[in-house]
Order: C-alpha cells, then sequence, then structure tokens
C-alpha cells in the first residue's frame, strides 16, 4: 500500500542530520526522495571517522544509514553551469526542496527561495537552520549541541543546583527534522487549496523550543523557572524512581497521589504507612518527602526490578521501567506498534531500525530502500530527465558527475 505523501517529489541538500532526517521522514511517509551530494558526499557518510569512532559494518556507517533511507542519490558538481542546470531540471519536477545549510548559503549558490520558486512557483521550500531567518545570529553556524545548550534544555535536564545536563548527541537533530517534515505536510496540504508554494522556515532553536512546551508556561506566565527535579527530595515520592535491587530502575507515576497512596502502600508492603499523619495526605507527603524518598529507596532495593513490575500490575499501580536503548530495541509495545522495525538490509542482512512515531490505517509509512551510497543513482535519474547514455558519458569526462 502506497505511503500518505505517494507521489510527492522532494529534492534534498542537506548534510549531517536535521535536513537528512526530514528528508528520510517524509521518505517513510512514501515521498520520493533525491538527495543532491557534492562528488565528496554529506560529510556525514565520514560521521564515525570524525566522532574517533567505528566506520560501522562493511564499509558503512549506522549514523548515515538512519538518517538517509528511502533516497536515492545523485552526487553533482553545482559549481559548474551544467550541473546546476541538472539541479534546475530536478526543481522543475519537484513538490518540495528541503535544506539544512546555513541560512546564508543557498544565495550565495544561486538556489536560495527567490532562485527556485521562479524556476517552479509550486515549489515547497524548507529550510530547517540552526536560529531561523531572523535576528541578530540568523547567519550563525550550528550544531545539534549549540541548539540543545540555547533552547534551555541543557538546564532543563538533571538535577537541581547541578551542571547543565549532558545529554546523548543528536536528539535536537532529530526533533528539528521531524518539525521541518511536519512543517512540509502542512505547506502541501496549503498548496492544495492556495495552487502555489511557499517558503517553510523551521530551525533547531525553535523546534527544541516547541518540544519543551509547558515547562515555558513558568517563566512565561510566571517570570520564573520551573524548579529542576531533585530525586530524592521529591514533593510528591510516588511520583519518582527508584533503584531495584538488580541495579535496574523503575518510574512510579501518580498525578492522583491520594487516589493511588493505598495502592502503593498495599504493593510495597508499608500499609502501616497509609494513614501515617507524616504520609497520609498530598501535603504531608510534600512536607516529609526527602524521608519517604528513603523509606521507598530501601524497600525497592529488596526486589528485582521484574519482581516489582509483576507485583505493580496486580495492585493496579501506575509504573514502568527505565529502559536502556537496547531494551528499547526488544521492548514488546515498540515493536508491535512498528516504532522498532525489522528490516532486511542488502549488506548488512537482518537488522533492525527505528520505525515510524505515527500510524495509518490506509496509507502506511514504510521503508522502501536502503540509504543510497553516493552517486549510486545518478545515471538512473539523469535518464529520467531525458539525458542520453552520451549525455552521461560526457558529464562524467567533464568530471560534472561521479
Amino acid at each position: 500500500m502506497a505511503g500518505p505523501l505517494d507521489g510527492v517529489k522532494v529534492v534534498e541538500i542537506s548534510m549531517f542530520q536535521q535536513g537528512p532526517v526530514a528528508g528520510m521522514r517524509l521518505g517513510d511517509l512514501g515521498a520520493e526522495v533525491i538527495k543532491v551530494e557534492p562528488k565528496n558526499g554529506d560529510p556525514a557518510r565520514g560521521m564515525m571517522r570524525i566522532i574517533g569512532a567505528d566506520t560501522g559494518l562493511k564499509g558503512r556507517n549506522y549514523y548515515f544509514e538512519s538518517n538517509n533511507r528511502n533516497k536515492r542519490s545523485i552526487a553533482l558538481d553545482l559549481n559548474t553551469e551544467k550541473g546546476k542546470k541538472i539541479f534546475f531540471e530536478l526543481i522543475k519536477r519537484a513538490d518540495v526542496f528541503v535544506t539544512n545549510l546555513s541560512i546564508d548559503a543557498p544565495k550565495r549558490m544561486g538556489i536560495d527561495y527567490e532562485a527556485l520558486s521562479k524556476i517552479n512557483p509550486k515549489l515547497i521550500y524548507a529550510h530547517a537552520s540552526g536560529w531561523g531567518r531572523e535576528g541578530p545570529d540568523a547567519n550563525a553556524l550550528s550544531f545539534d549541541y549549540t541548539g540543545i545548550a540555547r533552547s534551555g534544555t541543557m538546564m532543563m535536564c538533571g538535577e537541581r543546583n547541578g551542571p547543565p545536563a549532558t545529554l546523548i548527541p543528536g536528539m535536537g537533530d532529530e526533533q528539528g527534522g521531524l518539525i521541518c517534515a511536519w512543517a512540509v505536510t502542512a505547506a502541501l496540504y496549503a498548496r492544495e487549496k492556495m495552487g502555489k508554494g511557499q517558503l517553510v522556515d523551521t530551525s533547531l532553536m525553535g523546534s527544541l523550543i516547541a518540544l519543551h512546551g509547558v515547562n515555558f508556561a513558568a517563566p512565561g506566565v510566571l517570570g520564573k523557572e520551573f524548579p529542576r527535579f531533585i530525586r530524592s527530595e521529591a514533593g510528591n515520592p510516588i511520583y519518582n524512581h527508584y533503584q531495584c535491587k538488580d541495579g535496574k530502575w523503575i518510574v512510579i507515576a501518580h498525578l492522583q497521589p491520594d487516589k493511588y497512596w493505598p495502592n502503593v502502600c498495599k504493593a510495597m508492603g508499608i500499609e502501616e504507612l497509609e494513614n501515617d499523619p507524616r504520609f497520609n495526605s498530598i501535603e504531608a507527603r510534600h512536607d516529609h518527602g526527602k524521608e519517604l524518598v528513603a523509606i521507598l529507596d530501601k524497600k525497592f532495593a529488596t526486589k528485582n526490578r521484574d519482581e516489582w513490575m509483576k507485583i505493580f500490575k496486580k495492585e493496579n499501580v501506575i509504573y514502568t521501567p527505565i529502559q536502556s536503548s537496547s531494551e528499547v530495541f526488544e521492548d514488546p509495545q515498540a515493536l508491535t506498534n512498528s516504532y522498532i522495525i525489522p528490516v532486511e538490509h542488502p549488506v548488512w542482512g537482518k537488522i533492525k531500525m527505528l520505525g515510524f512515531p505515527w500510524s495509518f490505517s490506509q496509507t502506511p509509512a514504510g521503508v522502501k530502500r536502503e540509504a543510497p551510497e553516493l552517486g549510486q543513482h545518478t545515471e538512473e535519474i539523469l535518464l529520467e530527465l531525458d539525458y542520453s547514455w552520451d549525455d552521461i558519458a560526457k558529464l562524467k569526462e567533464e568530471e560534472i558527475i561521479i
């Protein structure tokens, strides 16, 4: 079955992660995505080497693979007239152009919105930048780390009074790519009504600020920040995480704590505390939070996580395990809902990949192809643009393509 964006043609000039993720997600939804690369390729192809890690299995690396499935690759020298002509032919036939180049780079290259919209007035031009198109730092360079830092993310994570939290790299770029793809789908819908394309501006900073939602309501409305959490001093000790006997962690999460307090007491064998004046109300547990957390810490340390999970399920306690990324890839809930999917890779064989954060009953998302090798589809794409084999041979001789 075709995906919801079946028939939509996307041209992408992007590198590393934010832009490639946007193109990848559009491809997941059924769009035909052509990745236009310089002759030396997207630098992400060497990402494992850049960070000093293993380059991956059989000459490929998982970083590039995960960001570029469902695409074809054409390698062009856009500094030449003939290379740019090929690119413009692609744009004439495209519905969407996606890039995460710096704000001023497309204009220097002659491929900014004004230039491309003259070639194709119905084009959706999606630019996922670092800081947005306006403001004093619009032209400043950025990476995932800078977006996470400036968006407030690092100071919302970790414990109160601690240093800025170090997060796993890539989270900002993933969010930025999803926001960009989301904006593209909205612009495509708008085009159906208006009959014309438009410039779509998203950014790493804006995407991460949006991610926090209600966390920004406090400084916006109250003029002060919502305080960072301290686990050992939780104001609601039954909305907290605890370490079990086997060293694994578990979350209990009750935003109606008075309703569930008796369940927690029964499940944990602390019935004598249910009506203890120190803990028998929301206010009491808040005032004696540090004391109750210490009691619960000792209790959790008496059983393995799986044991607690069985007890909590029986006693109607709201809980979930704190999982590692490896555990998530084995989680039956994630697998059943296609958040993690099995893939038959032509080089690596059977692997698992991130799946889809959405599900469509009639137009499902899917993985049609692995990430392309550099310029893998150059000849195929040029033939679709009505170039002859003689033309292609000449372009190779002139080093316009590889």
